[in-house]
């Protein structure tokens, strides 16, 4: 699991994925009917649905640092450090279940 999973009007969870370039919903509560569908046609078809984050493995203290870097470098990324950039991109791979890019020489 990704870490971020929805609930629809129904009560069905669903697994949020990024296949491709589309987030897309995996259907979760049944296996014998695998369904994967855009994260928007959920929404449309069995919406509103409720978004689940999993519980953050970061302490309390390392998550409320990681937040005030996050915030500075979304509202004055001209004075973020490049090593602050860095952590940012780093927790939004985790984040997105992604691997980073390899870093240029």
């Amino acid at each position: 699991m990704t870490g971020l999973t929805a609930t629809d009007h129904d009560g069905r969870t669903w697994e949020l994925i990024a296949i491709e370039s589309v987030i897309c919903a995996l259907l979760v509560a049944d296996a014998r009917t695998p369904t994967v569908m855009s994260a928007a046609h959920l929404i449309e078809t069995h919406g509103p649905i409720r978004l689940s984050p999993s519980v953050s493995r970061l302490s309390l203290g390392a998550r409320d640092a990681l937040v005030d870097v996050v915030d500075l470098v979304a509202s004055e990324p001209e004075t973020a450090t490049i090593e602050q950039i860095r952590e940012v991109a780093a927790a939004a791979h985790r984040l997105l279940g992604v691997q980073p890019a390899p870093r240029s020489a």
